[in-house]
């Protein structure tokens, strides 16, 4: 068996041990006549595992519409068929378990020049 194959199984048996599934809901931002335009769309589902990662207090964030309380302790594990992205342009986020999440980051996880899964940092927003 070729090892990109063998990690790719890897990565699935990972996510199986505790699986959730999320559906993307996805903001784009695009120029358009001098401006940019925020598209929405969805991708998925998708079966990922999202765990603690690292142990962090919440903090507070002060945005436009006042402030918000976020947790930026957890990542989560996809697989390489995963459609998620992190970007200035693009942003992602889902409702699981009970909880909404931003997608921060997206690092691929690549085996030999093989994407064999993506490793996700997330923020928690309580």
């Amino acid at each position: 068996m070729e090892i990109g194959a063998m990690r790719r199984k890897h990565v699935q048996w990972v996510i199986q041990q505790n699986p959730v599934e999320v559906t993307i809901k996805r903001t784009e931002k695009t120029k358009a006549a001098g401006r940019l335009e925020e598209t929405k769309k969805e991708a998925g589902p998708f079966t990922v595992r999202i765990f603690a990662a690292k142990s962090t207090s919440p903090e507070k964030i002060a945005t436009l519409a006042g402030e918000k309380l976020v947790d930026r302790s957890y990542e989560m594990l996809a697989t390489s068929q995963a459609d998620i992205q992190a970007s200035s342009i693009v942003r992602d986020e889902f409702e699981a378990l009970g909880m909404h999440y931003i997608v921060k980051t997206v690092s691929p996880q690549i085996v030999h020049s093989e994407v064999i899964g993506y490793r996700c940092e997330l923020e928690r927003v309580i």
